[in-house]
This record gives structure tokens, sequence and C-alpha cells, in this order.
């Protein structure tokens, strides 16, 4: 039965080590989803499993057979020539069947076993609906235009997004025993990803993906392996044990979500108590010094029995100070670090943000952009915006941000809102943002990035940091205001899926007026405030007299 095993490896870029002894074992059936921060070395480990890299150490037990599969970016010819080039080993077994069927109806002999073991192939790959399977695949995942006349289509002149699905849609054409996925739902809209969902869930063989897509990962895994094991090694070290490389966690995401939430809360508890037991060890040993100094006795005693009493205190001291000692050097093998922060801590309101409304819309519309939209949101409410590509929730966000429709375009309505607004807008920030300038730039957020940015952080310019910790950067610049009303266009955007989660807790838990803008499905499902779902525009706005 295919399977996917690795053994002990690690693997180092340069001095820096990514992966440190790590074992994973998914069968048949199985379906296991890697996460961590970004950087940790999700794809690093995929890239050993499918042999585009070689580990330092340990061993691929089972990985991925290599796949002929082109590559998009560099293929110079048609969406048909890709995907025959692709295909070309089941043509290949299709065509030595027929030419082994004419060879046995002609009477040469010797042949029946070949003939078995290719009609055997042939099954297992489901060659005889290939055609069928093709369409419905390239279909499925939002590529209905490259079917029929549309193959003809060079790949030059596909966008960087429908090339990544063409490759994705000829891996699952090609039906591999096991199945790898580097962040498969990028570049798919809803019912493509619910698509490939599907096809994950009836693949035969083991799976092994990463994804930032909570909701796909929570849809479609059976197990997680955990690259963030630190929480957990501090709780094997309580037991005398010890965890390398990955955790297993088996289960969907919300049962992943639990188990650390309650493993964070152990750790947290654990370091609690072995800090009290540890005050609680020193402040006796530090008793135990006194007694060796014999008290009142020995201050009052003289000759022989001073002698006496100090002997006797220092036995005393000796005796509990070594058993001191020991109880602390014990404590110090399965002593657990103070545990590490993941929530983000947004500033507190200076005061409370009243009654009243915060923003109001009325008729508020762009042509060709914006269909006309009618809302009122009190002060302290938040609001989810929704909608389809192109329904305009970007434009409806940045009018209420500036205070102004877009000037190029015919605008109708009105929105009026509370100042001063906090934005964060969709792409990662460039300089002439509100709230950069050149000194932040160059120089970091400084103490606004408390609670939002780690302080190592601080003073690092903004193009230095990760695209994770520019996101990060964005909301401390925008919170810096103290806004009247925060504006997050895609706020889970560049993170990983940890700091989604505690972002999503930190805006649930702000009590200012918030308005966020989201296609990411787990957020809208878990959404606890307003909604506003945008309509998708049909025709241009004309101005009102």
């Amino acid at each position: 039965m295919p399977a996917i095993a690795l053994d002990d490896v690690s693997f180092s870029y340069g001095s820096r080590l990514v992966l440190n002894r790590v074992s994973l074992h998914v069968s048949t059936g199985e379906r296991a989803f890697l996460t961590g921060p970004n950087g940790i070395g999700k794809s690093t480990l995929l890239k050993i499993l499918t042999g585009d890299l070689t580990p330092d150490s340990g061993r691929v037990v089972s990985g991925v057979a290599p796949q002929r599969i082109p590559d998009p970016e560099s293929f110079g010819g048609t969406v048909a020539q890709f995907l025959d080039s692709a295909l070309a080993p089941f043509k290949e077994l299709l065509l030595r069947f027929e030419q082994v069927t004419e060879a046995i109806a002609s009477g040469q002999a010797g042949l029946a076993s070949e003939y078995d073991q290719i009609l055997a192939r042939l099954n297992a790959l489901d060659v005889w609906s290939l055609d069928s399977r093709v369409n419905e695949t390239l279909a499925g995942l939002g590529l209905i235009e490259f079917t029929g006349s549309g193959v003809n289509r060079m790949l030059v002149t596909l966008s960087p997004g429908q090339r990544a699905r063409l490759k994705l849609a000829t891996l699952l054409i090609i039906r591999p025993e096991v199945l790898i996925l580097d962040e498969p739902t990028n570049h798919l809209d809803g019912e493509a990803i619910d698509f490939l969902a599907t096809v994950v869930k009836n693949w035969d063989g083991p799976v092994l993906a990463t994804s930032h897509d909570r909701a796909f990962i929570e849809d479609t895994a059976t197990v997680i392996y955990d690259m963030d094991i630190t929480v957990w090694q501090e709780l094997a070290k309580v037991d005398g044990e010890e965890i390398v490389g990955v955790y297993r966690n088996a289960g969907n995401y919300t049962d992943y979500l639990a188990a650390k939430a309650t493993a964070r809360e152990r750790h947290s508890q654990i370091h609690a108590e072995q800090q009290d037991e540890k005050r609680e060890l020193h402040e006796h040993r530090h008793k135990s010094m006194k007694i060796a100094r014999g008290g009142v006795r020995v201050e009052t005693a003289v000759g022989i029995q001073k002698k006496f009493f100090m002997d006797r205190a220092a036995a005393t001291a000796v005796k509990r100070t070594r058993n001191d000692d020991v109880r602390l050097e014990r404590l110090a093998q399965r002593e657990v670090r103070k545990p590490r922060h993941y929530d983000l801590e947004f500033p507190a309101l200076e005061s409370d943000p009243g009654s009243g409304l915060a923003v109001s819309a009325r008729d508020a519309a762009v042509a060709g952009r914006l269909t006309p939209v009618t809302f009122d949101l009190g002060r302290g409410e938040h609001l989810l915006v929704t909608g389809a590509n192109g329904a305009g929730k970007s434009t409806l966000l940045n009018w209420i941000a500036s205070g102004n429709p877009p000037t190029t375009v015919t605008s109708i309505g009105t929105i009026t809102r509370d100042e001063p607004v906090g934005q964060v807008p969709q792409r990662l920030p460039v300089e002439s943002d509100p709230g950069l300038g050149s000194h932040t730039w160059t120089n970091g957020v400084g103490e606004a990035g408390k609670g939002v940015l780690h302080p190592s952080m601080w003073r690092t310019p903004i193009p230095d940091l990760s695209a994770g910790n520019q996101r990060r950067a964005q909301l401390a610049i925008a919170l810096a205001r103290r806004p009247a009303v925060l504006i997050i266009d895609e706020p889970t955007n560049y993170l990983d899926l940890e700091t989604m989660d505690a972002l999503e807790d930190a805006l649930c838990n702000w009590q200012g007026t918030l308005i966020v803008a989201s296609h990411d499905r787990w957020l809208i499902e878990h959404w606890e405030g307003r909604r506003l779902h945008l309509r998708p525009v049909r025709q241009a706005v004309s101005k009102r007299d």
C-alpha cells in the first residue's frame, strides 16, 4: 500500500537548521496537513518528499514517484500540447495495450502476462475515463474556457493564477498514488475550493498538504502535523520524554485548535506551579541557612553547650539544604520554559465609544464598481463586508476610509463617518501610506508595535520585515491613530495560521467600531458581528440630478 514516510530527517540552508529530526507517516486514506509559522520549513519538507531536495541526514522511506509534469511558466506551447506532454505516459501505456492486444489476436504467444499487467495498470489509473476526467477537472478548477476549442490557447497568454490552476488540474488528472499539495487553494474561488476538497476527500492514497485556508483544512484533514512543537516539547519534558521534528494531532483543524489550546493551558499551569515550588524551595533553603547559625540558644550558650548547639544546627542545616538542593536539581530537569504569548493585544480605547452612528451610507454607488448600498453602523459595532471579486468591497472600504468617493469615475450617494479612521489595505505597505512616512519606513514602527509586533522588530525598517510582520506593522500603525473607526481589507492576508487565529480573537474582543472585508471562509463562518453582502455590479451608475 502506498504511504508517505520520513525517518529522522534533518535539513539546513547553509548554517540555518530548518528541519530537525523530522519523522512522520501518512497512510493510505489519511489526509495530513503541515502547520506552523511561515518559514518553519513546511514547503522544504514537501520538496524533500518529492525529491527536489536531499536531506542532510535521515531518509525518505516512502515519498512521491517523480511525475513528468511540465512547468506551465516555461512551457511554450498551447494548453492542449501541455496536457498531451503531461499525459504522455498514459497514452503510451494505452498504445502498448493496443499493440499487445493485436499481437495476441494474431496468435502471438507469451504476451498474456504483459497483457494482464497493462490491463491492471490501466484500470488502476482509470485511463478509460481520461478525456472526461480532463474536462471535469478543468471545469471544476475554474478553467472551463480551456475545454473544447479553448485548448488551443497559448500558455503565454494565461494569467499566473490560470497557469497555477492548470498545473494543479494536471496533477489531479494524473492521479498519483501519493498526493502532495503545497498551498493548493491559492488562486481558487469558493466553487473551485469545494471541488478540490471533494477530490481530496475521495483520494484513494495518502495526502500531505500545506494550506493557509483553515476552512479547507477543516473540511479535509484527518491528521495535522504541527511543526511548531515548543509547547509539546515542554509538556514532554515534564514526563522525562523528548519530542523532536513534528507533533501529530489526529482530527481536523477544530480538533487541532482544541488540543493546542489545552496544551498551552496545561503548559502555563505547570510553569506557574513549578515557579511556586522553586520559590518555596529557595525560601526553605534560606531558612535552613539561618538554622545553621544556631539561633538564640547558640547566642546564649557557653563552652561545650555552645559547641553542641552549633554542631546540631549545622547538621540539621546540611540535611535540609541537601534535600532542597536535590529537589531543585530534579525540578531543573523537568522545568518548563515560560510560555510564549501568541495573542495580539490591541490598545484599549481611551474612552467609551458611546452611542450614535459611527458610519452612515445612503445609496452609495460607483459606476462599474459598486451597486447602491445603504446601511448604518453604530459606535462599537463590528461589520463584515463580503461579496464576489469585483463586487466593490475595496471600493466601499476606501470611500469610508477617505471620506470621499473615487474621483476618476461617476458616483452617487453619500457616506459619513466618525474620525479619525485607521485603515489596513488589502496590499502590503508602501511608504506613502497614511501613518508611515520616511521615518517609520526606515526606522520601524517603534513602541506603536506594542502588543502587535514583537519588540525585537520595532526598529526594523518596514521593507526588511517578512510579509507577515509587515501586515502586523500595518495593524500597529492603524491602531496607533487611536481610530474611531478601524477598517481592514482582507485581514488574514499574509499571516500564518497561528496569527490568523490570534488576530481574529483580538478583533472580536476590540470594543471600537470595526469594518472588515474578507474572502476567508473560516473568518466568515465564525464572524459574530453584523454582515453586509455586496451584489455584483451589473451596470453603470448614473449620477443623480
